[in-house]
């Protein structure tokens, strides 16, 4: 080996006894490489236990700099401490990686300016269920405890041996194992949490502990977390968003003539949602090594997050949008936005009932559960290796109990107005309208906004897995890796309805009657709505900022109001026959892949053979509108006007894929590594898209005729023929053929700079879309009663027109730059951070090989980075962290064919932590102390088109960790 290797090698030595040293044996190093440096540690390097933000930062940097792919890391500073309260709160600090946040809490991962649907998530390599009611393949953060994570792998370059899923990348959450730790060794952390929008202190307990025999070939691992959290999150929003309302500029009740003209929402809302977060979890490790070349073990995790949550809104809808109502309309003529409008009762010349602001709310009783349980095993044969897992993981979620409520304000409010101002929401109300509500006066309900639908789902998978290792001399291949996968997995969507009926109703009698129990027997249908008198809340809402400017906000006290209906009315849940879907997905892999080095270069190659197929299943659901008017020219009633029915499609869709990739890093010297990554990749569709139920609508020539002398005709929903929307079984996976080359520079101990330039070309992107669609249906014959007899044959094959589903499109193309540097100074000051430019194409979106329109990528944004500074020294640290994402693209405005955008949203975090003796360490944050808001607005061209901006607080956290 020449000089040049000699210390190529003797830096790998040392970073991998600084990795070790840590407890931790990383997946990605080449097993050749590992041996090698296991034989010679001993002899030639001193292992240093190394604890702290230091330490995990470079070891971080050590991963980055000894694997073979593009990948970056997170490990733990400690036992039990990882760097944030979240995975995904750590992960926004990695380059290229942006968050997207609920209630303040990470929840779902984007990497390189792609949608969080793109990017693949894994515990311990293989998936886990997730579902939070509506089933998704992107994996919710917010189940996952921070403490139960000893590191965290994001690939951003594929490689053969991994599963595919992730255009964006790859995230590999592992976990601890107890025979890489101490024994008898763990940690007890508890911590108190406050927010500056609840003003409650919350605790949060957790623990790790782990054992192992005297002969260190048997060991137990236990962890577990309880948390109770209270989120409370204040929104201004635009609800219902069209071109429905053309408005000119207006003063005081006055025309302006040659005024501006723009487009008004349909509906404002302000709305405050409180959160009472629980989260549990637990996790049990069994390792066993009955002989020195065989190990097998079992890990159980378990996780529950609690989501019970009471929603207040105020609403402002177009319903008194007249001259008798205006003082004053205000316009953005640039934007063609109605940017304000002003209003009062006797602008007419007299008191006119106003009925404004409404107040809506909503209670949620919710858990989602996830379970999974997988048992390995490992046997080193010398010059071979194999690996074998199997396991099953499931979740279940959505509410147990669910409804929604209003109260008119009736006469109340003497004014009221509203205007969008500094990327805010203002709105002005008559003071007085609180007081009358109070006495008594107005509060109205809405009967026809009393409802209870929700949404519930499973997701399961079983899978198993063989992996070998062998270890050969061909030249410059020095490891052979091939294995096998089997996946299959399923996921469940319905809808349900809480119903609260009356005492004495015979539940049984009720279900075995035709159609069931309806909204027709629920309390709100039958004079049981509570009085508002006897529910509104004592005081207005207090203690609002930020995203919720308003000089009154009056509220129901939605928990008197359950309390009400669990007075004096049963329970009844009622599963829905129609608005399902299923979507079973079974998946067979086979790869192959070599891992070489010759002189200063290393990577691997290798190809996966994916085999899929998709059966989904949905009750499509049929509306046959025959008749409107009878001869004597009366609206027929509905009942016998409009038949509906269910029926049950399952459809089949089957594909494959062959997966290259290719993986090269050049040693240049000790401290230049200059890298490059070419691969075919592939994410599959999301569940929605895939296996939504359809909704199907046949107008009769009868209705068409009836329909067309009314005011409300419209040609295309009224129009003879069918029409309808739905879920596309037969989308293909997305695919990205994607490059990276990267320079890193190496230049200290836990010093180092990148650049990185990538190219995704994207194919089969998912774009919504409107086309005319063949179908088939059973075939009917109706009989037209009220209208003379006559009969409407119809079914068979069909023609759906205007049909709105989602389609593939094509030829898109996600292109930029990485930066990233960390940097450590002699006397405990560190500092890091990445910036990351994405540049995004449309996708073209094509129908029967015609170019019919372009869609952007949705969920990617134009830029992310994020700026840390730290202070350490034996006794306490300290570290600030900064971060920032670019404008991101959002789903389509269909009413305005433009996009929704997110603004440029940062946030800075504190941490900080005091040690007393060893074992012993007090800690404290601060999350979002700048109170940062997000904002979204229509269109790029102006930020002037407001639709949303919310704010979920500031939280503090202060915390005792002792570690034995």
């Amino acid at each position: 080996m020449n000089n040049t290797s000699d210390k190529i090698f003797a830096k790998s030595i040392l970073s991998l006894a600084v990795v070790c040293g840590l407890g931790i044996v990383p997946a990605y190093t080449m097993a050749q490489q590992t041996e090698d440096a296991a034989q010679t540690s001993d002899a030639e390097t001193e292992v240093i236990q190394v604890r702290g933000i230091r330490a995990s930062a470079a070891e971080n940097l050590a991963i980055k700099r000894l694997s073979n792919a593009v990948v970056d890391a997170i490990t733990a500073e400690d036992i039990g401490k990882f760097p944030d309260k979240n995975v995904a709160d750590s992960l926004q600090r990695v380059p290229g990686v942006v968050i997207q946040r609920n209630g303040g809490e990470g929840s779902s991962v984007s990497i390189r300016g792609l949608s969080p649907n793109l990017t693949f998530t894994q515990l311990n390599g293989n998936f886990i269920a997730a579902s939070g009611g509506d089933p998704s393949r992107s994996f919710s953060y917010e189940l996952l405890p921070s403490n139960l994570v000893g590191s965290v792998e994001l690939f951003k370059s594929s490689e053969a041996r991994l599963d595919e899923g992730g255009i964006g990348g790859t995230v590999i959450v592992h976990s601890r194992k107890p025979l890489d730790m101490d024994k008898n060794s763990g940690v007890v952390s508890l911590e108190y949490t406050y927010a500056d929008i609840t003003d409650k202190y919350e605790p949060q307990l957790s623990g790790i502990y782990s054992w192992k025999n005297d002969d260190e070939d048997f060991g137990m691992l236990v962890g577990f977390t309880q948390q109770d959290r209270t989120n409370r999150t204040q929104t201004s929003r635009v609800n219902i968003i069209n071109q429905n309302f053309l408005y000119t500029e207006r003063r005081n009740g006055q025309e302006i003539e040659g005024g501006a003209q723009g487009y008004a929402r349909q509906s404002l809302v302000q709305e405050v949602l409180v959160e009472d977060r629980e989260r549990t979890g637990i996790q049990f490790t069994a390792q066993w090594r009955p002989t020195d070349n065989l190990e097998v073990g079992v890990n159980y995790f378990q996780f529950k997050l609690g989501l019970d949550s009471v929603l207040n809104q105020l609403e402002y809808p177009e319903w008194h949008d007249t001259n008798q109502y205006w003082t004053d309309v205000f316009v953005d003529a640039e934007a063609e936005y109605v940017t304000g409008i002003n209003y009062a009762s006797g602008v007419s010349g007299q008191e006119l009932d106003t009925q404004i602001p409404r107040l809506n709310g909503e209670y949620v009783v919710e858990e989602s559960t996830s379970d999974t349980v997988d048992f390995f095993m490992e046997y080193d044969g010398g010059d071979y290796r194999v690996k074998f897992v199997a396991g099953h993981t499931e979740a279940e979620g959505g509410p147990t109990e669910k409804f929604r409520a209003a109260y008119y304000s009736g006469n109340t409010a003497d004014y009221w107005g509203w205007r969008f101002e500094n990327e805010n929401l203002v709105t002005n109300i008559d003071p007085e309208m609180f007081n009358r509500l109070q006495a008594g006066e107005g509060g109205q309900a809405d009967i026809g906004a009393t409802d209870s639908s929700f949404v519930g789902g499973t997701q399961e998978e079983d899978y198993a897995q063989i992996d070998t290792d062998w270890y050969v001399d061909w030249g410059i291949v020095e490891t052979l890796r091939f294995g096998l996968k089997y996946r299959k997995g399923s996921i469940h969507r319905d809808t349900r309805n809480t119903y609260y009926l009356d005492k004495d109703f015979d539940i049984a009698a009720g279900e075995a009657r035709p159609g069931g129990i309806t909204l027709d027997d629920d309390y709100s249908r039958n004079g049981g709505i509570p009085l508002l008198v006897d529910v509104i809340a004592s005081q207005p809402l207090g203690n609002l900022g930020g995203s919720i400017n308003t000089n009154i906000f009056p509220a129901v006290n939605w928990i008197a109001y359950q309390n009400q209906l669990e007075s004096n009315f049963q329970r009844y849940t009622r599963f829905e026959p129609d608005f399902v879907y299923e979507v079973e997905e079974e998946v067979k892999v086979a790869y192959v892949q070599a891992d070489y080095q010759w002189q200063n270069f290393r990577g691997n190659f290798g190809v996966r053979f994916v085999d899929t197929v998709n059966t989904n299943t949905a009750s499509d659901r049929l509306e046959y509108r025959l008749d409107r008017v009878n001869l004597e020219g009366e609206d027929v009633a509905q009942v016998n006007g409009i038949v509906r029915d269910v029926i049950v499609n399952p459809k089949e869709n089957s594909y494959n894929h062959v997966l290259p990739s290719f993986n090269i890093a050049w040693d240049i010297n000790d401290d230049w590594v200059l890298r490059g990554a070419a691969a075919k990749v592939i994410s599959r569709p999301d569940y929605s898209d895939l296996g939504q139920f359809q909704t199907l609508t046949y107008n009769s020539s009868e209705w068409e005729a009836d329909s067309s002398s009314r005011p409300d005709f419209d040609p295309i929903r009224d129009q003879e023929g069918w029409t309808g929307s739905g879920g596309n079984s037969s989308l293909r996976p997305l695919e990205s053929v994607q490059y990276d080359v990267s320079l890193e520079y190496y230049y200290g101990e836990g010093s180092g700079v990148s650049l990185a330039v990538f190219l995704k070309n994207i194919d089969n992107f998912v774009v919504p879309f409107v086309l005319d669609v063949n179908s088939s249906v059973p075939d009917q014959t109706f009989t037209l009663v009220e209208s003379g007899g006559g009969t409407v044959n119809v079914g068979g094959d069909i023609v759906v027109r205007d049909f709105n589903t989602a389609a593939n499109g094509t030829d898109a193309e996600s292109k930029g730059l990485e930066f990233s540097f960390q940097h450590f100074f002699e006397n405990g000051f560190g500092v890091s951070g990445n910036y990351t430019r994405n540049i995004t194409s449309s996708a073209t979106v094509e129908a029967d090989g015609r170019t019919v329109g372009e869609s952007p990528l949705t969920g990617s944004s134009k830029y992310q980075g994020n700026l840390s500074a730290f202070y350490e020294n034996d006794d306490y640290s300290l570290r600030v962290s900064y971060n920032r994402r670019g404008p991101t693209i959002g789903a389509l405005a269909e009413d305005w064919d433009i996009n929704r955008f997110s603004d440029t949203y940062d946030q800075v975090d504190v941490n900080a932590s005091y040690s007393i003796n060893d074992d012993i360490t007090l800690s404290a944050s601060v999350i979002n102390l700048t109170k940062s808001e997000d904002y979204v607005h229509l269109g790029d061209d102006t930020k002037a088109r407001f639709l949303t901006n919310s704010y979920s607080g500031r939280r503090f956290f202060a915390g005792i960790n002792y570690r034995f």
